[in-house]
């Protein structure tokens, strides 16, 4: 537990709104998965569960798209502001600096960008990790029936 909390500390000032953020809808994406997963032991909720298998998994399916959208956005003004920090230490910079340092300094001065491409890509793998876990309990789901109707001879 000690260790989440450090790690909670370190994240950058600009990025903990995200952060925060995605904690809190993993946390739900969890609850909701594990509701559903309970639900397999009751035969006579399976067809509700299935109707909400379905529709939690489009809802998952979509918010995995917005993510991916953000993430293109990310990309795109991190690819910029890497071009414009090349530039500024190649023309503007009082020192002249070799290849490493340059872009030792340029990975430095987009670190939050950094951070948040991060934070965003692997938040959308949560997502589709959750996805896939859907997609198994939508296939338990028939197992479970298969089993009742052995258990029934």
């Amino acid at each position: 537990m000690e260790e989440n909390q450090t790690a909670e500390k370190t994240q950058s000032s600009s990025n903990d709104p995200i952060y925060a953020r995605f904690k809190t809808e993993r946390e739900e994406w969890t609850e909701k998965v594990g509701e559903m997963t309970e639900r397999l032991r009751d035969i006579y909720k399976l067809g509700d569960l299935l109707t909400d298998l379905y529709s939690q998994r489009q809802i998952a399916l979509e918010y995995a798209h917005t993510l991916m959208a953000h993430l293109s956005k990310v990309n795109k003004i991190f690819r910029d502001k890497k071009v414009e920090r090349y530039d500024f230490y190649t023309r503007n910079y009082d020192i002249r600096l070799d290849k490493d340092p340059k872009n030792d300094r340029i990975i430095a001065d987009l670190a939050d960008i950094v951070e948040r491409k991060e934070l965003l890509q692997n938040h959308l793998d949560y997502i589709r990790e959750t996805i896939r876990t859907i997609d198994g309990i939508c296939y338990a789901v028939k197992h479970r029936m298969e089993l009742e109707q052995y258990k029934r001879g």
